[in-house]
């Protein structure tokens, strides 16, 4: 009983860091930027995306990850897009190198 709370809150902490990475990403904004703006400081921010990505990358099977999409005026242009069976995913302009990085890892474990 006491392995799986501690389980289901070390699952709910990497759900949250998550969270905030994707905010940060999103919000248009440099991570220094932001983790002002947050009070957080960037070696905690750091430690989080790390904490993260080793969880995703040892998961067995696929997994979704949920890219956020800014909003923007008018039609966005769609630069790409990657295909892998029927599954597919636009690249629209601006989107970073770290967001097309994790696109790619989740089509590939599919």
């Amino acid at each position: 009983m006491e392995q799986s709370l501690q389980t289901l809150t070390s699952n709910q902490r990497l759900v949250e860091w998550g969270e905030r990475i994707a905010s940060c990403r999103s919000s248009g904004l440099s991570v220094r930027t932001w983790c002002q703006e947050h009070e957080i400081s960037e070696k905690t921010y750091f430690y989080w995306q790390r904490r993260v990505y080793q969880t995703l990358s040892t998961q067995q099977g696929p997994y979704f990850a949920e890219v956020p999409v800014t909003k923007r005026s008018g039609k966005p242009e769609v630069l790409a897009t990657l295909r892998v069976d029927c599954i597919e995913a636009d690249i629209y302009a601006g989107t970073d190198a770290a967001t097309i990085e994790i696109i790619c890892r989740a089509l590939k474990s599919c």
